[in-house]
């Protein structure tokens, strides 16, 4: 009975030792997984996209855009002027003396745009005598004319406005005569834009100097 525990002992030492070594053999560490990469929003191993182009002008890309025209200055724009005028003078007419009142009425035309308004004024007189064996025959004559209008297309549309007086004085032997006169008159005119261009009527010349 004392050999078989004696027996027993190293077998059981032995699978002790066994059992120790492979409880306690190396110790292998576990390697840590790499994360895998989260894609961007294009694939991965993708160029992503260029910025869109800007869209180009109304004219092609590399062309020079081409300015805007100048409007054409107008020949009416701060035109200046005159306006000879010649009136006839009824009663000196009758008797052989000078006929025509003459004057001279300056003119001038707005500038910036239109309409081009045209304005102007002046003043003419006349005064002559007739001296006879039978007496004398003196005319006098005074006139205020202002111009209005407008300038376009080429011409002067204007109105004369004409006002005064006219007095004509007659002595004779045993006879004194006066015969006053007072009033207005309008005339319309059209004059082309041309130095010189001549208007005439029952009574009247008008003649543009530019």
């Amino acid at each position: 009975m004392n050999v078989e525990r004696r027996n027993r002992w190293p077998l059981l030492a032995i699978l002790a030792l066994i059992a120790s070594s492979v409880m306690c053999g190396p110790v292998v560490d576990e390697a840590t997984p790499t994360p895998t990469p989260t894609p961007t929003s294009w694939p991965p191993g993708e160029i992503a996209s260029p910025a869109p182009s800007p869209t180009p002008t109304s004219w092609p890309p590399g062309e020079i855009a081409s300015p805007a025209p100048s409007p054409t200055a107008s020949t009416c724009d701060g035109l200046s002027g005159a306006i000879e005028v010649r009136v006839l003078v009824g009663p000196a007419a009758a008797v052989g003396l000078e006929p025509f009142s003459v004057g001279s009425i300056d003119l001038s035309v707005s500038s910036g745009g239109a309409p081009y308004v045209v304005q102007g004024q002046g003043h003419i007189a006349y005064e002559d005598i007739l001296t006879e064996e039978w007496g004398t025959y003196e005319v006098i004559l005074d006139l205020d004319i202002s111009i209005g209008g407008e300038c376009g297309d080429g011409r002067l549309v204007l109105v004369l406005n004409l006002a005064g007086s006219q007095f004509v004085e007659v002595i004779s032997e045993g006879f004194h005569g006066e015969y006053p006169w007072e009033g207005e008159h309008s005339i319309n005119v059209v004059f082309p834009l041309v130095d010189g261009a001549t208007v005439e009527g029952e009574g009247w010349v008008f003649i543009l100097h530019l």
